[in-house]
């Protein structure tokens, strides 16, 4: 494997200094030591999150239209959500897709475990598939406005390709389940 130049040691987390901090996230600056010189980089420190392809007997996946007012867009996305203070993936991963949708799995598979954009933030997304949907009562947040909706796999597939599904760990997750499950 070919390096960097002048890499000779092992690069080196010196501190972290928080700038600001929000409801669930952390805005901050990790000092490092890179090639003998120290450096400072903007990181979002994030408690992590999941996502949900949830597949009903039919090979129908159950598709949120969510507003999200970052981007200030309508988007098509899997169920997801952030874990709470010390829970595990797979208890949120239930958690959220009741919450937001109404369904309950009897059965999730974790499909993959990725940094979501290790150039700036330390959130990791789980991706599971879930299947033998029962219904419960759906308990969206305040501040949530989704509606759900059931879409044939090989129609997100198609949107997808036309632009229409735009969010990252949707486009992953149903890709990834794709190859694994489907």
């Amino acid at each position: 494997m070919r390096g960097c130049p002048g890499v000779d040691a092992e690069p080196r987390i010196l501190g972290y200094r928080e700038l600001c901090r929000g409801r669930r996230f952390a805005l901050g600056q990790i000092e490092a030591l890179i090639r003998g010189r120290r450096q400072v980089y903007d990181t979002l420190r994030h408690p992590g999150a999941v996502a949900v392809v949830a597949v009903d007997e039919a090979g129908r996946v159950l598709l949120e239209r969510q507003y999200r007012p970052s981007v200030g867009e309508w988007l098509y996305e899997i169920p997801a959500g952030t874990l709470e203070p010390g829970e595990q993936p797979e208890e949120t991963a239930r958690r959220e897709l009741v919450e937001e949708t109404g369904y309950e799995p009897g059965w999730l598979r974790l499909l993959a475990r990725f940094y979501t954009s290790p150039g700036v933030s330390t959130e990791v997304m789980y991706i599971y598939a879930a299947g033998d949907l029962r219904e419960a009562e759906a308990r969206p947040e305040e501040d949530e406005l989704i509606e759900t909706l059931w879409i044939p796999l090989d129609e997100a597939l198609e949107m997808i390709r036309r632009g229409e599904i735009r969010d990252g760990k949707t486009v992953a997750g149903l890709l990834l389940y794709k190859v694994f499950m489907g």
